[in-house]
């Protein structure tokens, strides 16, 4: 069959499947504690509270239940609850409102651009890939793991003798993807579940978009619906970063994958849900546990703890999700806090509020047991997060040789040059947003009060700190995720006064005219460098890489095809590990290896270096004269079939060593040799 096809009958089954761990969980958890009175809500708005809630309750429920009991439990689990959402909703009567069905086209709109965004194109004998492949590759390996392993998974490319557990990653987001790959059986695939997973990453923000501004606006005198359309509009919308990718494309003549290389990133909502789906989810359970706290206000006290606990979970499903994105909340949580205890009549949630911060400590205990099991030489003994101002990338080679305070000093000023082309329209309608309104309006409402505070505790991480456990700021680029939404929900609010506005151009002051004019501009801008990006994204591939590499990735393909439908999966395989980040391995491969990096976290340096230099023997050596000292090595380090490429300096002698050995399988770029016993 087409791969093409393949790619999208497996990920569209993935998201037919997703619902089972995505909305039933946090649907039956709403009716049971009438959660944002759950029970008094139309249908639809059960539906988007409960795959709102599902992202905060299923991450930390299905990790408990699958690695202290079992992954097959944590199955069952899910059963359970697909049983209880049928009885819960069989006697509700689903009549769809226009706004309903015009979220529902928009939801299914866009699943179906980001199956199409991410899946594999083929044409003849080439296969063309989206740039997020370059993630992918350690993702989908890990999900595949997980399936085959259980949690925590068996890294999947570290085999030092004996099987190693993968506990340094934050992986919650993973085991949903694994359980829909269980669930799916043969026709859905790790890569399958990945992809349906942005889509519904998506989806659940435009829920928690629409049940953010609905709770925020409740006693308000505008329509929840018209807000909810306007919000979820916003997120088209990006930066004004077309200006300098295109100008980085026409100066060095090069395609470049994203419009976000050009500076440290703040990604579109397009991207992030495309490349980094678990950080948006991890945005999503963060917000609905601080939307708990919110409707947790005037309630009595054992309600309170009942919904602060709740949140609780939120915060634990968010930590495994993503460290970075949860430590933002984790600072935010702490400051609203200590100003709530000084505020006397909020002082009530303070004690339920921490209480809601030890059950997230309690219930992440495992899981940080396992970050410290696995840490060794990730970071080369440096501290994860360090002091250092955000980079404005294109001034990094003149000041890279300044004093460290003098390289500060100027980064410092250059800031807001920085957010200004990051965030675009956002940063114009914050300034809007937050000259319009007085001190005391912002201390007097709860929610204002909490933006303020989360956007202040985003603005201080993502301005001066940095992560160190890989070359890039994965601290930087995550920790602005709560502030975009935040600015999302200003940027609603300017946008509904300036569209409801009655008042004609010609009484307007000019500074007003000027303003909204320069707004609307922006978002045409930020629209575009949205859409430049999804091209990017789609269309770079082919162009960066030339037609051999796409005739070489359809002849892996078929060749790790052949090992997953011939090979039984208990046989460890070995491809050259000096090929780093070696993509067909990783996107398509189903059996675990001796030594390679696409899965490297936690590996000490020395060891991981050690296999690789006796591993890669293998692949380097020239004119074998037999498979002797192959085979001895293959024993050594329990490989039983080997994986060569036209790229590895021995597959001129494979001509030769055929005469000795038959291959399993061969194509123009790829052999498959058994080995050692």
């Amino acid at each position: 069959m087409n791969f093409t096809l393949q790619d999208i009958l497996g990920a569209a089954l993935a998201f037919c499947l997703f619902p089972l761990v995505i909305v039933f969980p946090g649907y039956v958890f709403g009716w049971l504690f009438d959660l944002f009175d759950f029970r008094l809500r139309q249908p639809f708005v059960r539906l988007a509270i409960g795959l709102a809630l599902s992202f905060a309750v299923s991450p930390i429920v299905l990790y408990l239940t699958s690695s202290l009991i079992s992954f097959n439990f944590a199955l069952l689990t899910l059963g359970g609850f697909a049983l209880a959402f049928t009885v819960i909703a069989f006697r509700q009567k689903y009549a769809l409102t226009a706004d309903a069905k015009l979220f529902l086209w928009v939801g299914a709109a866009w699943s179906a651009f980001a199956i199409l965004s991410l899946i594999n194109i083929q044409w003849t004998d080439q296969l063309y890939l989206s740039v997020t492949s370059f993630d992918q590759t350690t993702r989908v390996a890990v999900i595949e793991a997980m399936t085959r392993t259980g949690v925590p998974p068996v890294n999947p490319s570290y085999y030092p003798g004996h099987a190693v557990s993968l506990t340094f990653l934050y992986y919650f987001w993973y085991i949903l993807c694994s359980m829909v790959d269980a669930l799916g059986g043969n026709y859905v695939d790790a890569r399958a579940s990945l992809n349906a997973s942005s889509a519904w990453s998506g989806i659940g923000l435009m829920a928690v978009v629409a049940l953010y501004l609905r709770q925020r606006n409740a006693n308000g005198t505008g329509s929840t619906a018209r807000l909810s359309r306007i919000g979820i509009s916003l997120l088209a919308i990006s930066g004004l970063d077309i200006f300098p990718a295109l100008f980085l494309m026409w100066r060095t003549g090069l395609v470049i994958g994203s419009v976000d290389v050009w500076n440290t990133w703040i990604p579109s909502w397009t991207a992030s849900n495309l490349w980094v789906p678990h950080h948006v989810a991890a945005l999503v359970a963060g917000l609905s546990a601080m939307m708990l706290a919110q409707s947790a206000r005037g309630k009595p006290p054992s309600r309170q703890y009942l919904i602060l606990g709740m949140a609780g979970l939120g915060f634990a499903s968010a930590f495994g999700l993503s460290v970075y994105v949860m430590f933002v909340f984790a600072a935010f949580w702490g400051i609203w806090l200590v100003i709530l205890f000084f505020h006397r009549g909020e002082r009530g949630l303070v004690l339920p509020m921490l209480v809601a911060g030890l059950i997230a400590l309690t219930l992440s205990i495992p899981f940080l047991m396992g970050l410290f099991q696995g840490s060794g030489g990730a970071s080369g003994g440096q501290f994860p997060i360090i002091f250092e101002i955000r980079s404005f990338l294109q001034l990094e080679s003149f000041v890279k040789d300044w004093a460290p305070f003098a390289r500060s000093l100027v980064m410092l000023t250059l800031l807001p040059v920085n957010y200004i082309m990051e965030l675009g329209f956002f940063f114009i309608a914050a300034l809007v947003w937050f000259t319009s309104r007085s001190k005391a309006d912002i201390r007097s409402n709860p929610f204002y009060l909490a933006e303020v505070i989360l956007l202040g505790v985003v603005l201080v991480i993502g301005s001066c700190l940095r992560s160190t456990l890989i070359t890039s700021n994965d601290l930087g680029w995550r920790a602005w995720l709560p502030g975009q939404f935040i600015l999302l929900v200003w940027g609603v609010d300017v946008l509904d006064k300036l569209l409801s506005s009655q008042a004609s151009v010609s009484s307007m002051s000019d500074e007003t005219i000027k303003t909204k004019r320069l707004i609307f501009v922006f978002m045409m801008i930020g629209s575009l460098t949205s859409v430049m990006d999804a091209v990017l994204l789609r269309t770079a591939w082919p162009m960066m890489t030339g037609v051999e590499t796409t005739r070489k990735y359809y002849s892996a393909r078929l060749a790790y095809d052949y090992l997953r439908d011939h090979v039984p999966s208990d046989i460890i395989t070995q491809n050259n590990p000096l090929n780093y980040v070696d993509r067909p391995s990783g996107l398509y491969g189903t059996h675990q290896m001796v030594i390679s990096d696409r899965t490297a976290y936690g590996v000490p340096f020395d060891q991981f270096n050690t296999l690789v230099d006796e591993v890669g023997v293998l692949f380097t050596a020239k004119n074998p004269s037999d498979w002797q000292l192959v085979d001895d090595i293959c024993r050594t380090h329990s490989i039983d079939l080997l994986i060569f490429e036209n790229t590895d300096p021995i597959w001129a002698s494979i001509p030769f060593l055929e005469t000795q050995r038959t291959p399993l399988y061969q194509n123009p770029s790829y052999a498959l040799f058994a080995c050692g016993d």
